[in-house]
């Protein structure tokens, strides 16, 4: 009787995909046609916004909501904000452009990338006097709360 694990071949073609990449970017052999980006370069691409969406943050406070977002290397002028009573929409814009001229060989790359998040409030808010800021990457919106009506309670007569 033979046991078989399924999951070996699994690792089995992971190793040989790596070994054929590992190959084809010059790891194993000590070349490479095209340069590669380090682990920090490779991070700093993803912090810069060029993937994805940036996380928010939305802070409860006693008479205002706090929405607080991370956009390193993008532009005050490059960020759009409109606000309704019931969300916020956030919306930007991030081009890069890199260049690097060796001896050998030149490279030219540019990344654009365009992203809008619209983030659904839990209470309403007075949208006319919302501020907004950034400082650092720090996307900061300050949104008022509406004030609720208080419902006034009164005994009647019954006839």
């Amino acid at each position: 009787m033979t046991i078989r694990y399924p999951l070996r071949e699994f690792s089995r073609i992971e190793r040989e995909l790596t070994r054929m990449f590992d190959d084809f970017w010059g790891e194993r052999k000590g070349w490479s046609f095209l340069p590669r980006l380090s682990q920090s370069e490779v991070l700093t691409e993803r912090g810069n916004g060029l993937t994805g969406t940036p996380a928010i943050d939305l802070i409860n406070k006693n008479n205002h909501l706090i929405l607080r977002s991370e956009i390193p290397g993008v532009k005050k002028e490059d960020i759009k904000v409109s606000i309704t009573e019931d969300d916020v929409t956030i919306s930007g814009k991030v081009e890069k452009t890199k260049e690097e001229k060796k001896e050998n060989y030149y490279y030219t790359e540019r990344a654009y990338n365009s992203w809008q998040r619209t983030v659904p409030l839990p209470v309403k808010v007075k949208s006319e006097t919302a501020k907004a800021k950034c400082e650092n990457g720090v996307l900061e919106i300050t949104l008022p709360k509406v004030e609720e009506t208080k419902t006034k309670k009164k005994e009647i007569k019954i006839e």
